[in-house]
């Protein structure tokens, strides 16, 4: 038989057992982006179907909003792609560099900025807004410069997704 003090033992190493997966897992999620988390919470929904549906149009205006930040200045700099697929890789699940690539060259098919940045503001969470403005910040200033109309973009997302406050 088990005596009280083994009990005891036993009882404290299993909570201790579950702290430590529970630390895990908070660290785990730590690490993850909005977007990954979001796509995990809504995984084993009923409705799965549809929030892929809405997930890939939202991720559709992300890659809108990183092509028309590379073609803002009326350029397309090396510079501006590589930083936006780089961090767009590490950002979005399923980033395509190629789909990207293309959305860049019908840049001019692509709904106007501000809407797009206006269509999505209500929708995120605090920290989807966060990233999306810090990745919009790294393209256009990947190349060492930024021109007036990145800036006034840059200025808009900052605004619409309420972050001026958070910045200065």
């Amino acid at each position: 038989m088990l005596t009280p003090q083994l009990m005891l033992i036993a009882a404290l190493f299993v909570v201790v057992l579950l702290a430590v997966l529970v630390v895990m897992r908070l660290r785990k999620r730590r690490n993850e982006t909005a977007f990954e988390i979001v796509e995990a919470r809504h995984a084993d929904e009923t409705g799965g179907q549809l929030m892929k549906q809405r997930e890939a149009g939202f991720l559709n205006i992300v890659y809108g909003l990183a092509a028309a930040m590379v073609v803002a200045d009326g350029r397309v700099e090396k510079s501006e792609v590589e930083m936006a697929e780089r961090l767009g890789g590490k950002l979005i699940p399923g980033f395509d560099g190629g789909d990207f690539r293309k959305l860049i060259l019908a840049h001019e098919q692509l709904p106007k900025f501000t809407e797009m940045v206006d269509s999505i503001a209500p929708l995120l969470p605090l920290a989807a807004k966060t990233e999306i403005f810090q990745y919009l910040q790294a393209i256009a200033t990947a190349d060492g410069n930024l021109s007036p109309d990145e800036k006034h973009q840059i200025h808009h997302v900052q605004t619409q997704f309420g972050l001026d406050e958070l910045t200065r």
